[in-house]
């Protein structure tokens, strides 16, 4: 039986308590055996055409297999969005919860928050005996504004304090709280002994501003926050608050998705708490300090990531590729800067080649080109509605996060990216910035092989080849008779890096204006040259490079010749040709770098902890990158790459046996600069991790 799948819908999952509240719902789905899906963006305040590729992850949902729907309405700020995102619901045939949003035709899930800001007003009446108190809210046409007033002033009227001007009026932001304590330090509203801010933003504002004038937070005012973020724990003193709200309603919104959906649950939602600090009168500094330090220690490891993004020069290696296996490998290769996911995928829609001004807008195709997945060598085509191939596996509850893959407003696909706990994850700077630098690597390749795709219509159209001057294959092939004999030269890779090395052979190939030639690219010209032509030719040849400094003997140049046989064969016997030299060149080039190419090997097998690359490596061996990676894969059956993680893997056994060294030195000690990066690789080759490798060597 197939799992369920809540599909969660929510902007902008950056702060504490956008994990708070997704955490809620993730563990209330696995305690259910539900599959969570997050579906979210970045947040904008305008709409332009980056906002209109963000938000058409959105629709991603209503086109695939999910059981139910949780959209966190209350933190759509975009009205039109919100709006549009409610009309799809109402018009769903699953089970969908909108979070605190009232709503004719879909079930609502809310938090009594009149109730919660009641219990925090009446702890400064009983515990602190504040009487004079204020209540600063958000906008007088918002609900949620209003509600948390009426609990303020429903706390003062029990105890017969006359409620008259006590509730200001604001918006829920910074702004609010600074003009209130303007008028008060200039004496406009009398200075109260007590001020309850229906959030936390106001709240810190407040203690920031009245500070600012000269008055002492709580002795000349104490102030409340309400929502439990983590800028209450930043300032001096920090601020008492109203904790657990978020993950309370995660969980409530699941309870309720499952109820829909007719299946029994004992999902308990917890309730929300008053986080007791210095700003309300009270003093609690352990747990001020506790809570400050858990904070302090996420901060610190957010740091290091930030480290390795501004050391990878990923912006540039993903804008460096050709084609989908190249920028594949390249995904691959900094994969492990995401370091706290499990795994990434990265979906495209089929017609994603398609360029301006005909390329895909909105939705997706009906069939996705999942390009690149640890667990899926190649690319592989599947139905939208799958979702993810992987989910089509039986599998434990999963926690997956999708982003819309999009260039501008050209949509591209989707990045589906899965981990263990939703606190591991955030729409932050370094996020969004590794999801653009994918969108605009792969709009690269698209202009590549657009460049590509229509230089090679415009050669089948004309029978020149408008760089060279040579005939062009098309008009090769259309010269070409029987009995023609054909021969093809490859000159070596070297001469790649010469500026004027493809005009300088075809000027040679056409002085004789009797002779059919043609550059079938990289290094390889091909040419009717007869029985006698040849010798000339390569004479000629060398002689003309010489001029300019290009020095090459005979016997650095690859050849081979056929017999046209027939004229309708002729095509298929020049590929073979190609095919065969390209072969026998790499087989050539293997031979004349074995002893580099072992002598590499050994320094990297016993110095595994240097700062190895395959770059640094080609620069050893006087290869280009790409041209030393063919080569050592052929040379050793195995990439560069792997074998360096093999030879790492190795290193990192022999010190786990044998030495009581931290998993944190192991993997520094084994040329690891992420300890998460070696982990995830230590456990994928040993199918365990390392403490549990350390402990089963003892054992034995």
């Amino acid at each position: 039986m197939a799992r369920k799948r809540a599909a969660v819908l929510m902007p902008a999952v950056y702060d504490e308590l956008d994990k708070e509240f997704l955490t809620g719902v993730h563990t209330a789905a696995q305690e259910t055996g539900f599959d969570t899906l997050i579906f979210t963006s970045v947040s904008a305040d305008s709409y332009d055409s980056y906002t209109s590729g963000e938000n058409n992850i959105y629709e991603l949902p209503f086109f695939t297999e999910i059981d139910g729907i949780i959209m966190a309405a209350n933190r759509f700020h975009d009205k039109k969005l919100k709006d549009d995102i409610l009309s799809r619901l109402e018009k769903c045939r699953i089970p969908c919860v909108a979070v605190e949003e009232k709503h004719d035709k879909i079930k609502g899930v809310f938090l009594d928050q009149k109730k919660i800001i009641y219990d925090l007003t009446e702890h400064m009446l009983e515990q602190h005996g504040y009487k004079d108190m204020l209540c600063l809210t958000g906008p007088r046409d918002n609900h949620e504004a209003l509600l948390r007033a009426e609990g303020f002033a429903a706390a003062l009227e029990d105890r017969g304090i006359d409620i008259s001007g006590r509730v200001i009026y604001g918006n829920f932001w910074k702004s609010a709280a600074a003009e209130l304590s303007e008028k008060i330090a200039r004496g406009e509203i009398k200075r109260p002994e007590a001020v309850v801010c229906t959030n936390d933003i106001m709240a810190v504002t407040l203690c920031q501003e009245l500070q600012r004038h000269g008055l002492k937070v709580p002795e000349d005012i104490a102030v409340t926050g309400y929502d439990g973020s983590v800028y209450t724990l930043l300032t001096k003193p920090a601020v008492t608050t109203v904790c657990g709200g978020d993950m309370c309603l995660g969980r409530m919104a699941v309870k309720e998705l499952a109820e829909l959906m007719g299946i029994d649950n004992d999902i308990d939602c917890g309730g929300v708490s008053l986080r007791i600090c210095g700003s309300c009168g009270c003093y609690n500094e352990t747990g001020e300090k506790d809570a400050l330090l858990r904070q302090t220690e996420k901060m610190l490891r957010r740091q290091l990531d930030r480290k390795l993004f501004m050391f990878s020069n990923y912006i540039v290696k993903m804008s460096d590729c050709e084609s989908i296996p190249k920028f594949a490998a390249v995904l691959d290769s900094l994969r492990y800067m995401l370091s706290e996911c499990i795994s990434v995928s990265v979906c495209l829609c089929e017609d994603w080649r398609t360029d301006y001004p005909e390329y895909r807008k909105h939705g997706f195709s009906e069939n996705i080109d999942l390009i690149y997945s640890e667990n899926q060598p190649g690319e592989l085509l599947f139905p939208l509605k799958k979702l993810l191939p992987q989910l089509s596996i039986p599998h434990e509850p999963q926690l997956w996060v999708f982003s819309s893959l999009h260039y501008s407003d050209r949509i591209i696909g989707y990045i589906a990216t899965e981990y263990e706990k939703a606190e591991h994850f955030a729409v932050d700077e370094h996020y969004i910035s590794w999801c653009d630098a994918v969108a605009n690597g792969l709009d690269i390749v698209i202009k590549k092989s657009n460049a590509e795709y229509i230089w090679q219509k415009l050669e089948e159209k004309n029978m020149t080849d408008i760089y060279t001057g040579l005939l062009s294959r098309r008009g090769f092939l259309k010269k070409l008779e029987a009995g023609d004999i054909v021969t093809l030269i490859s000159l070596p890779k070297r001469c790649r890096n010469i500026q004027h090395f493809i005009p300088v052979v075809s000027a040679v190939l056409r002085s004789d204006s009797s002779r059919n030639a043609v550059y079938l690219g990289d290094t390889v010209f091909g040419a009717v040259l007869g029985n006698d032509g040849y010798d000339m030719f390569i004479q000629e040849l060398c002689r003309s490079l010489s001029e300019l400094g290009i020095y090459i003997e005979e016997n650095e140049i690859g050849t081979t010749a056929e017999v046209i046989s027939d004229k309708q064969c002729a095509e298929r016997q020049l590929d073979n040709m190609c095919s065969f030299l390209a072969e026998r060149n790499a087989a050539r080039s293997v031979g004349a770098y074995s002893e580099a190419f072992s002598d590499l090997r050994k320094e990297m097998k016993y110095s595994p902890h240097n700062s190895w690359s395959v770059s640094a490596a080609a620069k050893k061996t006087g290869l280009s990158g790409s041209h030393f990676q063919r080569l050592y894969k052929k040379h050793f059956g195995i990439s560069f790459n792997e074998e360096l993680i093999t030879f790492r893997i190795d290193r990192a056994k022999y010190l786990l046996r044998n030495t009581a060294m931290p998993v944190q030195q192991v993997a520094e000690e084994c040329g690891y600069t992420n300890c998460a990066h070696f982990m995830r690789q230590f456990r994928e080759r040993e199918n365990m991790s390392a403490g549990q490798y350390r402990k089963a060597e003892k054992n034995d």
